[in-house]
């Protein structure tokens, strides 16, 4: 007896279709009849991407036009929008400018109807409306476009975007949605919008920080993730004004995630007062070009007081490939003296040098070290349950005296702690092996699971690079980076073989 396709139930082609990835693939199955057609097109329009197709330097997406027109007629396809990325950044005319400036021809754009009644409704002025349809005629005008687009999406959930200065209409539009003004004084805009991701794609220079405060004052927002952002340069750059705007406990933020960013003390400042109740703050510090702002251990920790009833995870690293020249003069790597402000801080993960200072690096004095072996006593709150220590090949000897000491005081200063992560380039350090083995069975005598991490120092262009996840346990995906800029060669956990009792002469030694 045959079976046709359309004869199975419609949960079990739905979840078939949900497993199709590629977007041609999805186009064919929904041209095959009307109950496909329904089943499709929601997977389809699910996800949003595009991606730059045109020659270098002139970041043309073919598709953002003919879609966004397609999307304003259809507001039953805009409503299945859900998620949506660009790689590379969206122009903003730079080309047909300096084509006007040299008097070289332009081949300009018709302007659909649909375009210009929402460029009608959304100017505040009739000179705004007249430049932005000059603009919308412009072939590599994508900012434009962009701008009506993405407000048109009611049901739009992420936004994983590769922004650059220059895009003025997005900017507006964001920054109007967030302070209520037309065209969203009647109807908020990005309702559903929760979380968004701004990254870049240079090498060697970093992107402004603006978009974050634009990006805060959304209605719904919930994370906010950062790549390739700095502050301006200098000792005394100057302020960022969205962050500096931003009133205080006024954003519905709770995720802040910046990763190979460097801001200086006062935008941080400026940042973290905004959250109501911010839970997880992860800062991953970049360095060089990026921007030469100076940077402060103790003052990245002191913007965070606003937060120190509601922060439950903490992750302070810098970039492992351009290790930070922390010589500076302008920086001050004073330790950070203590975490225990934060009452309800349950998970931290952070690199020794934060906790010991730069010296950690070094070849510091035996008197240093001496004051430094309780350097992890004391420092962490009581809630406190996982304790990931991150690039401890800076001073193997030093983090291991610590932590025996920090473990036989373990129920007095962190009774809930039951997870210790020890990280750093361990397969290199053979000589470390069998206090490293200590270390883990006394953590088991009181409680705890400790967990060995390696690491590799290899460039990003290592054959075995992987692009990282984001979150305190990596597990939140967002689209690919550009030139490799967030692939990293994996880690590798250690399992140790132990043929020997605990060592009491290996960890007094």
């Amino acid at each position: 007896m045959s079976h046709s396709f359309n004869s199975l139930p419609a949960e079990i082609v739905r979840s078939i279709v949900s497993k199709i990835d590629s977007n041609d693939a999805l186009c064919n199955v929904a041209r095959t009849c009307h109950a496909l057609y329904d089943i499709s097109i929601p997977f389809l329009y699910d996800h949003v991407a595009l991606y730059d197709q045109g020659p270098t330097g002139c970041h043309e997406f073919e598709e953002l036009r003919p879609l966004a027109s397609l999307l304003l007629r259809r507001p039953d396809l805009a409503r299945l929008v859900h998620h949506f990325t660009m790689r590379d950044e969206p122009s903003a005319g730079f080309l047909t400018e300096e084509k006007l400036s040299k008097g070289e021809p332009v081949e300009f754009l018709e302007v659909d109807d649909v375009f210009k009644d929402i460029i009608k409704a959304a100017s505040h002025d009739e000179e705004e409306e007249k430049q932005w349809l000059e603009h919308m005629t412009w072939p590599d005008h994508g900012d434009a476009t962009l701008a009506l687009l993405l407000p048109a999406l009611p049901k739009l959930e992420s936004l994983d975007l590769m922004m650059m200065h220059g895009c003025t209409y997005f900017e507006k539009m964001v920054q109007r949605a967030g302070m209520r003004k037309k065209p969203f004084d009647k109807e908020p805009g990005f309702l559903a919008l929760t979380d968004v991701m701004h990254t870049w794609c240079d090498e060697k220079y970093g992107m402004g920080v603006e978009y974050i405060g634009m990006f805060m004052r959304l209605p719904s927002i919930q994370g906010i993730f950062g790549h390739r952002i700095g502050s301006d340069d200098g000792f005394d750059g100057e302020t960022d004004k969205t962050l500096a705007a931003l009133d205080t406990a006024s954003s519905t933020v709770s995720h802040i995630e910046l990763k190979d960013c460097k801001l200086h003390a006062r935008d941080l400042a400026n940042m973290l007062r905004a959250p109501k109740a911010l839970k997880t703050f992860i800062y991953e510090v970049g360095s060089g070009h990026l921007s030469y702002c100076s940077m402060d251990f103790r003052a990245a920790v002191s913007a965070l007081a606003p937060q120190v009833y509601y922060l439950e995870n903490l992750w302070l690293d810098f970039e492992y490939r351009y290790r930070p020249d922390w010589d500076d003069e302008s920086d001050d790597t004073t330790p950070i003296a203590s975490f225990t402000q934060f009452e309800n801080l349950k998970v931290l993960k952070v690199a020794i040098v934060f906790i010991f200072g730069d010296e950690v690096s070094s070849s510091p004095s035996k008197d240093w070290k001496q004051c430094q072996l309780h350097g992890l006593t004391g420092k962490f709150p009581r809630s406190l349950e996982t304790l990931h220590l991150l690039h401890c090949e800076d001073n193997f000897e030093l983090v291991l005296l610590a932590l025996e000491n920090m473990l036989e005081h373990k129920e007095r200063d962190v009774p809930r702690l039951s997870k210790l992560v020890f990280e750093g380039a361990i397969l290199k350090a053979k000589e470390w092996w069998d206090r490293i083995k200590c270390i883990t069975q006394l953590s088991k005598t009181k409680g705890v699971e400790m967990v060995t991490v390696s690491t590799t120092e290899e460039d990003s262009s290592y054959n075995g690079a992987v692009e990282r996840g984001w979150g305190m346990d990596k597990d939140i995906s967002w689209a690919e980076g550009v030139n490799m800029l967030n692939s990293f060669p994996p880690d590798e956990i250690v399992e140790w073989q132990y043929d020997w009792p605990l060592a009491d002469e290996v960890l007094r030694g």
